[in-house]
């Protein structure tokens, strides 16, 4: 019997005894068994044991839509040092930007702007250039949160601007006396909090206020 007519229980128990470089390895031996090797399953357990793969305590994998080799290769490489050290984005004012990956789009705020940047597919490098922006804050922008239809972010002058994704629409609240530092939208609702010690909720059909707490 030839090692791959196992079954393919028996191989991942005996892949598991294999290292990173034993693995990578066996990929070379055939396209059989690379597209074996290349499965999640037979990285699974060491996943689970390395740092930031998406492999949890339980099991659970919080990204299976990235090959569980790619995260393997890529937490070994951060525990031993093997890495490309890069700038991604640069810029001349020196603020703590609040920023968010939805699909290949960064949004990253600046200054009072929300700009986003596409994050190229095969490079894995972000385009220099903001292709599309959202203003209109008299403040610098605190924070933001993303919806399927829209960009809602508040404000160090108190205000909060709610941007729709599908136009040019804004429609402008005024949130606070004092600086939005939080939002959050669950269910139809925006919660957003702010250093004059309230909290605020609005519904997002009509955005009035339904309650403040103190």
């Amino acid at each position: 019997m030839l090692l791959f007519q196992l079954p393919e229980e028996v191989l991942h128990n005996i892949f598991s005894y294999l290292d990173c470089k034993s693995l990578g390895r066996l990929c070379q031996v055939c396209k059989g068994i690379n597209d074996f090797v290349n499965t999640d399953a037979v990285w699974r357990k060491m996943g689970k044991d390395m740092l930031n793969t998406g492999i949890t305590w339980n099991g659970t994998d919080l990204y299976p839509h990235i090959p569980l080799k790619e995260r393997v290769k890529t937490a070994q490489n951060w525990a031993t040092g093997v890495c490309k050290k890069f700038i991604p984005l640069k810029w001349k004012t020196k603020l703590l930007p609040w920023l968010q990956l939805d699909g290949d789009v960064l949004f990253l705020s600046q200054a009072t702007d929300v700009g986003l940047y596409r994050l190229h597919r095969h490079s894995r490098r972000l385009q220099q250039t903001a292709f599309k922006i959202y203003s209109g804050h008299k403040g610098d922008v605190c924070c933001f949160v993303l919806t399927d239809s829209h960009l809602i972010s508040g404000g160090s002058d108190g205000t909060i601007l709610v941007h729709s994704r599908r136009s040019d629409l804004s429609t402008f609240l005024l949130g606070h006396s004092q600086e939005v530092n939080c939002l959050d939208v669950k269910d139809g609702v925006t919660v957003s909090g702010s250093r004059d010690r309230t909290v605020r909720v609005r519904t997002n059909v009509s955005l009035s206020v339904r309650n403040n707490f103190f």
